[in-house]
């Protein structure tokens, strides 16, 4: 019985005999339309194919991957050691290299008009042949504008192989301002003094009244006469019952002037204004030319006052008038009051 079902299987798994098998006449026959559905059967099964073997690599695992332990590395100190003694001679064979092949030949000075090209180089320090490496543009610079008052800015520049290139920027504007011994000063809008002149050459640039310098030096910065005595009234409700004095500084004097100074040049009519008097903080005045006599008041504001004071003279209302310009915003809130003269 066992034979007979061996024998059966092996009879199914026999191929069929030639003669046996069905005739290709036998067969139904393929049109187009059904080679066509085989073709896009095929093509579908290749594309979900595809897709199933994209989305089995793109599948992440359901769980973190596991963290692996490793053995701490070792800090080779003798590796280390190497290591920095290669970069510190590679630094050092530059800088060698630097101070041996580069070496100052030429030297240019651009912006000077005041004072010419060898008086900059020669304060400046740099010397031919030295490194480009061995000077210190700042410091460089620094001694410029303390020998050469001038000078309000300095830039220092290297062009390898050898070029130091100097560029300075020289003052515009500068303002007069009289010591204690009478003598004519010229300062900047800093308060930083440039030289001493004389009386021709003070009539050209705007007066300081108000203040006197004291022991002035041609580089630094003004020092104003300490202490001046200034009365203000005192009042009891309404009235005024009389005066008390008030201590006002020199530099209190100085510092109001330079802001005005530097209210003038931000509003661009530097040059335009004769004087400027600070003699009373309260009761400040200016001169424009000779054409208005300007009003300013005390010290708040004063940026606001000049603005408004330009703005009033450039108005063609005022073309070719003379008189005083108030703008101390004390009588006239807000506005600038204008009286021509007599």
């Amino acid at each position: 019985m066992d034979t007979k079902h061996r024998d059966t299987r092996t009879e199914r798994r026999r191929p069929p005999s030639a003669g046996n098998r069905r005739p290709a006449a036998a067969r139904p026959p393929q049109t187009p339309s059904t080679r066509r559905r085989a073709s896009d059967s095929s093509a579908r099964s290749a594309v979900r194919a595809s897709q199933r073997r994209a989305e089995r690599r793109n599948r992440r695992p359901s769980t973190a991957p596991a963290l692996v332990y490793t053995e701490p590395m070792h800090f080779n100190r003798s590796r280390f050691l190497v290591q920095l003694a290669t970069v510190a001679a590679v630094v050092l064979a530059l800088v060698w290299g630097m101070s041996i092949f580069f070496k100052v030949e030429v030297i240019t000075v651009s912006g000077a008009g005041v004072y010419d090209e060898w008086t900059v180089r020669e304060a400046s320090g740099i010397q031919e042949g030295a490194s480009l490496l061995s000077f210190s543009r700042a410091r460089a610079g620094a001694k410029i504008r303390a020998e050469l008052p001038y000078v309000d800015r300095v830039r220092i520049g290297i062009k390898l192989p050898n070029t130091v290139m100097i560029v300075v920027e020289e003052l515009d504007v500068v303002y007069v301002a009289e010591d204690v011994d009478g003598f004519l000063w010229l300062i900047t809008s800093e308060g930083r003094v440039v030289e001493q002149t004389d009386g021709g050459t003070a009539a050209g640039y705007t007066r300081i009244k108000g203040i006197e310098i004291e022991s002035p030096e041609v580089g630094k910065k003004a020092v104003a006469v300490e202490v001046a005595v200034e009365t203000e009234p005192t009042t009891e409700g309404d009235e005024e019952v009389g005066t008390a004095p008030v201590v006002i500084t020199g530099a209190q004097r100085l510092d109001a002037a330079l802001e005005i100074l530097q209210a003038l040049e931000a509003n661009g009519i530097v040059g335009e204004a004769a004087s400027v008097d600070v003699s009373n903080l309260q009761s400040i005045t200016l001169w424009y030319g000779q054409q208005f006599l300007v009003k300013l008041g005390d010290t708040s504001q004063m940026s606001y006052k000049i603005a408004s004071m330009v703005s009033a003279i450039r108005n063609p209302k005022l073309d070719n008038g003379y008189g005083e310009l108030d703008v101390s915003f004390t009588i006239w809130k807000e506005q600038v009051g204008y009286t021509p003269f007599d």
